[in-house]
């Protein structure tokens, strides 16, 4: 079953933004203030693999709508849109054999650019489409983020087949805006407007033609990069997912691998074996957790130490102080006078 990450804590590869910076400078907006506004900071550009929440994302292209004024932003963003910006994703896509193959490996390979959309690729009488799905349910927000992905599996079509590239149809969630003569020129097909997902039908002829493009060693190298990459991603996700998990679980005692395993809709072993690829187990990700969260409450005075134990999921203070005196070699009250106690809300 795919794993489907609520918004709160989906994230998006960032070097993508190097799009957004594009499209905003040739139209004269300071793009790194813009990023700055929106709570990012442009000096991730220069961190590989940087990842930012989608909250974010959402809120640089609402700034960048408003910063040009221009409800079609998204395809100018995706017009930007060049290989290298999208990890070995994009390199996969550059030296694949055919567009089939391109638009394959990035439906496979959605993760790697975001947690919240999902590529498919569609068996029609008409032709193949590619449909841009969802994770959770919940849609791409504003609307130019997902003119962006279209206008951007366009440009990456150009590329590699050749600038005659054109979908036979495209689909899209909004009613036709103002802007709407921006879609038609882009595209170079009718646009259904207030779809139900966004979508390009291709014919298949164009997505089976050979690509002068192909390297299949590059295209190789590239996928093995892509699951190494998800493969990290894994990893780091489970042990977020169990540590949430046991904050939710806390107040009701020390829950065993088993109730966590059923609050993330898996069998205990297939949890043991997630952790262990981790390079970690539930045992030790319950005691680093319990030892981070019980420094933060000793450090505020208005939590009795009863309280915290209780906060932790112990059934006795007498546990929770030894548990305390092995993680810091002190007792609450010693750690509480020696360490600074910020006031609530400051």
């Amino acid at each position: 079953m795919e794993r489907s990450n609520s918004h709160g804590r989906a994230t998006v590869l960032f070097s993508q933004g190097v799009n957004i910076v594009r499209a905003l400078e040739e139209r004269g907006v300071d793009a790194n203030a813009l990023l700055r506004e929106a709570g990012v900071d442009p000096a991730l550009f220069h961190t590989p693999e940087a990842r930012v929440r989608t909250e974010a994302v959402e809120r640089i292209f609402e700034l960048a709508e408003r910063a040009t004024g221009d409800p079609c932003i998204g395809l100018a963003i995706g017009q930007q849109v060049r290989g290298v910006a999208l990890h070995a994703v994009g390199y996969a896509w550059l030296a694949s054999a055919t567009l089939f193959d391109a638009m394959s490996r990035l439906a496979r390979s959605t993760r790697v650019l975001a947690d919240v959309w999902r590529g498919e690729l569609r068996e029609e009488p008409g032709g193949l489409r590619f449909v841009v799905r969802y994770v959770g349910g919940r849609p791409l927000r504003p609307l130019s983020r997902p003119d962006a992905i279209l206008a951007g599996i366009a440009k990456l079509s150009r590329v590699t087949y050749g600038a005659a590239f054109a979908p036979l149809e495209v689909t899209v969630e909004r009613e036709a805006p103002a802007c709407a003569r921006q879609f038609e020129d882009w595209f170079r097909a009718p646009i259904v407007w207030s779809a139900a997902c966004p979508s390009l039908l291709c014919r298949r002829e164009d997505l089976e033609r050979p690509l002068v493009t192909t390297n299949p060693g590059v295209a190789v190298a590239a996928d093995r990069l892509v699951a190494d990459y998800l493969a990290r991603l894994d990893r780091e996700d489970v042990v977020a997912q169990v540590k949430r998990a046991l904050l939710d679980h806390f107040p009701s005692g020390a829950p065993a691998q088993a109730v966590i395993a059923r609050a993330l809709n898996v069998s205990s072993r297939t949890l043991h074996r997630r952790l262990a690829d981790a390079g970690t187990s539930f045992e030790r990700l319950l005691d680093e957790t319990r030892r981070d969260l019980a420094q933060e409450y000793v450090r505020q005075a208005e939590y009795a130490v009863g309280e915290i134990a209780f906060l932790l999921g112990f059934a006795e203070t007498s546990s929770f102080n030894r548990a305390f005196r092995r993680w810091t070699g002190k007792s609450p009250s010693e750690f509480r006078r020696v360490e600074p106690v910020p006031a609530r809300g400051g």
